[in-house]
């Protein structure tokens, strides 16, 4: 890893955050996650740290840290534990709260550019969506994100570009679901939508995960750094 644990504080409190910050002197684009239900752990970090070796800022906070914290381990009693910790709203609107704090830390950072994304990753793909269209975000992306039945309406408001990817077989998004939200990505062009074939299942792009994917893990990666890399040059951001 060659990241670190940094402390960001709150009004409500501090929590961990992993922080990997490019070599250089550069000015870049800070990308913060939003983690699954799992949380801060190596894959995630292990994203952080590819992210600063191509030039980012990247920073993923510990969303549960007001009570089951820390990472979670991907097995059949860690499956449980992970949906009872992202159950009730509460935890929601304080998952918004810290991303919104460490988004405004990133900003503050000498070596930001000012621009930020969210990458959500399934609990955390809502987050990308409201990273975007409320938290003053300038892209968005979700990989396997769950809950979007409850963001169809702010991504008819999607003013950013929001790049949001499924595989085939995962149970987060329905055929109905499926349908409506490929109905507003018809109708906005800043919501490009992605399902990778061939039985690829929720969690694919982690690769501690059950589901891992190599090849549609690629390929989500090689349709988001683009996105991305538009924020390093802000003329190119339009």
């Amino acid at each position: 890893m060659i990241g670190q644990i940094t402390v960001i504080k709150s009004a409500e409190g501090a929590f961990d955050c992993y922080f990997a910050v490019p070599g250089g002197s550069d000015q870049v684009p800070a990308i913060v996650f939003g983690p699954s239900a799992f949380g801060l752990n190596d894959d995630i970090k292990k994203m952080c740290d590819d992210l600063a070796a191509q030039g980012y800022i990247a920073a993923a906070p510990d969303n549960f840290w007001r009570g089951d914290k820390g990472p979670i381990p991907m097995n059949p009693d860690g499956f449980k534990r992970a949906l009872a910790r992202i159950e009730g709203p509460e935890i929601f609107a304080g998952t918004k709260r810290d991303l919104d704090a460490t988004l405004t830390e990133m900003r503050k950072h000498p070596r930001c550019n000012g621009k930020t994304a969210i990458i959500g990753l399934c609990y955390g793909g809502p987050f990308a969506v409201l990273g975007v269209t409320e938290l003053g975000c300038d892209a968005g992306a979700s990989y396997h994100g769950g809950g979007f039945e409850h963001q169809l309406d702010n991504m008819k408001k999607a003013d950013k570009l929001l790049s949001l990817h499924w595989g085939d077989e995962d149970f987060s998004m329905p055929a109905d679901l499926l349908e409506k939200v490929n109905a507003i990505a018809a109708t906005n062009k800043n919501v490009e939508i992605f399902i990778y074939p061939g039985g690829v299942k929720h969690g694919y792009t982690g690769p501690s995960a059950a589901a891992w994917d190599a090849k549609a893990a690629g390929l989500t990666w090689a349709r988001v750094l683009p996105v991305l890399d538009k924020l390093k040059n802000p003329k190119k951001a339009a």
